[in-house]
């Protein structure tokens, strides 16, 4: 899984591992270790759980964000070929956090068989 955080928005990326481990486990996460122990990580999940219908929705409390995606939405988006993802505009004080759910597709100018890739989303755009 992948993070992109600029400004107020975020943007996780998951392959086809990430979403089978999601559907399966109902939680999927990484984290950047700043040194060790737990306090010194930044851990970031995507987890099934109460979020509105078509949109995720984000916390983050004690070093961890957490993005949560309604189970219905995951178990089709799993099935769907054609959808890439979610977005929603989650209002906060002050303005709103732009969230952004998408699979992680192969990349075009990269090498076939790099490691980034291995887990990757068939390409829309590659030619076949």
């Amino acid at each position: 899984m992948k993070l992109r955080i600029k400004g107020n928005s975020i943007r996780l990326r998951v392959d086809r591992k990430d979403l089978a481990t999601l559907i399966e486990r109902g939680r999927v996460e990484e984290a950047l270790r700043f040194g060790p122990g737990a306090d010194s990580a930044f851990v970031y999940a995507l987890e099934l759980g109460e979020a509105p219908r078509g949109g995720p929705s984000a916390t983050y409390h004690d070093g961890a964000l957490t993005a949560r995606l309604d189970r219905r939405d995951a178990e089709e988006w799993a099935g769907d070929d054609d959808r890439v993802g979610f977005e929603r505009l989650q209002e906060v004080d002050g303005g709103g956090v732009r969230i952004l759910i998408e699979k992680d597709f192969g990349c075009l100018d990269r090498p076939a068989g790099h490691d980034d890739d291995a887990h990757a989303f068939p390409n829309p755009s590659a030619s076949c």
